[in-house]
């Protein structure tokens, strides 16, 4: 039996979704409670993008400080039209071992996305036991699962990230996509958050919520960034495009949004850190030809939102496909510029407000 608690928190959850024109994040990776993920048997959406029709675009509480991302009715951008040509690219992939990490990694492979020699490398703590991850590879025809190189990260740990770097040094030496997919956020029930209210606050459940969505990419990208610097020179020849960090964040996470509603006190000011983290980078990291952005999916079709469900979300376009969401996230990507660079932005383009 829920007990009252975790009842009054999705009840409340629900009636955000139930705003017109509003989604609510998210949540891409599972919580973990003694080293174990709180649902252990991966979960695998139901429906997909074949049969999705997609929500009215958000409409936001504040104002936003950067444009808006066209993503519909338009042609890619020179610098996303370089980077998918390119057989040497590189793109790492965190959380991949299930959700929107392994969606995104099933998504980088198609033609459309990726040079067909370009390579990517699959992060997540336990290669071994990443069974979704495990099967999906084994589908896939020789050639193309070359292209997939598996590392064990977790985000958390110095010495596991340092041991990526050195490996893409080794093999690689450049890196021209960084996704910071894994997250935490809990269900309430397993762990203490996400919070109803103040009196639920618990300092080791802070500490993680911001060790692992905003020290470990913030860590993760520190040690990567030498790997994506791009001359001047490079961009000018068209031999390397931009390269890009891309932060998943949440609409939950913008200070100027939050009008009230969820309590959700760690994840948000963990979100909000990550987002003001995406800007800052933007302003040094450009100055060596790389890109950052934070982009907030939309209420995804993932083990981690399933306890966050109820019936009738599907049919009313609530619940979005992990294709659809990753489809569009990519194209917000690969339509920006770098007057874009810094900013937070959604499924659909729209900028939103800090």
């Amino acid at each position: 039996m829920m007990n009252s608690s975790r009842k009054a928190i999705q009840q409340r959850f629900q009636r955000c979704l139930l705003i017109p024109k509003k989604t609510i994040r998210t949540f891409h990776q599972p919580a973990f409670v003694n080293n174990n993920p709180i649902n252990a048997i991966p979960y695998s959406s139901s429906f997909s993008t074949s049969s999705f029709q997609p929500p009215s675009k958000n409409i936001y509480n504040a104002e936003a400080v950067y444009d808006n991302i066209q993503i519909e009715d338009t042609d890619q951008t020179p610098t996303s039209l370089t980077r998918k040509n390119d057989p040497n690219a590189v793109y790492v992939v965190t959380g991949a071992s299930r959700s929107m990490g392994l969606q995104y990694i099933k998504t980088l492979l198609e033609p459309s996305r990726t040079h067909p020699s370009s390579s990517i490398i699959a992060c997540c703590r336990s290669p071994s036991t990443a069974t979704a991850l495990t099967s999906y590879l084994q589908t896939l025809e020789p050639q193309t699962r070359e292209r997939i190189e598996i590392q064990p990260l977790d985000i958390t740990n110095d010495d596991d990230i340092d041991s990526l770097s050195t490996y893409i040094k080794e093999k690689h030496n450049r890196v021209d996509v960084l996704l910071n997919v894994a997250g935490v956020l809990g269900d309430s029930k397993n762990t203490p958050g996400p919070e109803r209210n103040v009196k639920a606050l618990d300092r080791k459940w802070f500490q993680s919520q911001f060790e692992v969505n905003t020290i470990g990419p913030m860590m993760l990208t520190k040690a990567l960034s030498p790997f994506m610097k791009v001359s001047k020179k490079e961009m000018k020849a068209g031999t390397r495009a931009h390269s890009i960090v891309l932060n998943m964040s949440a609409r939950v996470g913008s200070i100027g949004d939050n009008v009230g509603g969820l309590g959700w006190h760690t994840y948000r000011m963990s979100k909000a850190a990550l987002n003001m983290g995406t800007r800052t980078l933007a302003h040094e990291l450009g100055r060596n030809g790389i890109w950052t952005i934070a982009l907030y999916p939309g209420f995804t079709d993932t083990d981690m939102s399933v306890p966050f469900q109820r019936p009738g979300m599907k049919e009313k376009g609530m619940l979005f496909p992990p294709d659809f969401t990753v489809e569009r996230m990519l194209d917000v990507v690969e339509n920006m510029e770098q007057k874009h660079s810094g900013g937070l932005y959604d499924w659909s383009g729209i900028a939103l407000p800090f």
